[in-house]
């Protein structure tokens, strides 16, 4: 499985973000809050994560969570 990055580029200047913060929302959503590393951006923003498909079934699902398997 190809390496993953958490990393996410400022919707301004293009600069890559770094995290400073995670809340769970619910068991289906989390808030990423990201700090632009641009000193002369600086942007603040919070982003969502929800999972959007499944790739691989899960070998202990949870009977209230449904997300759609799509190859």
């Amino acid at each position: 499985m190809p390496k993953s990055s958490n990393k996410t580029q400022c919707p301004h200047c293009e600069t890559d973000c770094k995290t400073v913060k995670t809340k769970q929302i619910s068991r289906m959503y989390r808030e990423v809050t990201y700090v632009c590393q641009n000193p002369k951006c600086g942007h603040i923003f919070v982003a969502s994560v929800t999972p959007v498909r499944t790739l691989a079934p899960s070998a202990a699902p949870c009977d209230d969570v449904r997300i759609p398997v799509l190859a």
